[in-house]
């Protein structure tokens, strides 16, 4: 129950974006797709997205589903548009966010650094690397997630 909770949190949220995002953030820059996010001792299977808020900036829900709970949030990050007019696009990006992770009765909110990149493989298709690294004294949740997105 808690899992579609979460889902239909992010749903909303990815509405609520969508409708206010300027128009010119519409032009193909959000995506939205699966991802894996390993460390911490575990693998998590998520969904990722991506809403271009302005030309360097990006709002990037997700939701993970770890075993026995659900973890949710975003970062806001600053891309880095190096790749004009090359045929692959490679945004390299950094940022910051918050993770929820809820299940087994306890909720634990924690702050991250992430950096990363996405790369436009086609018109309508990222595949996307990010390590986020918690902002607590212990690193051992640092992770690797590794996603694709679709474009629209």
């Amino acid at each position: 129950m808690k899992n579609i909770v979460a889902l239909v949190m992010l749903c909303t949220s990815v509405a609520t974006l969508g409708i206010s995002a300027p128009a010119k953030a519409e032009l193909g820059r959000n995506s939205i797709g699966p991802s894996i996010s390993i460390g911490g001792g575990s693998t998590v299977f998520g969904i990722d997205s991506k809403f271009g808020v302005s030309d360097n900036l990006s709002v990037r829900p997700f939701i993970t589903f770890p075993s026995g709970g659900t973890s949710f949030g975003g970062a806001l990050t600053y891309d880095f548009d190096v790749s004009r007019g090359n045929r692959i696009q490679i945004t390299p990006f950094i940022g910051g966010g918050v993770e929820v992770a809820t299940g087994g009765g306890v909720s634990e909110t924690q702050a991250y650094f992430t950096g990363g990149a996405d790369f436009g493989i086609t018109d309508s298709v990222d595949l996307k690397a990010s390590l986020e690294v918690p902002l607590s004294s212990n690193n051992s949740s640092t992770s690797v997630t590794l996603g694709a997105g679709f474009r629209f």
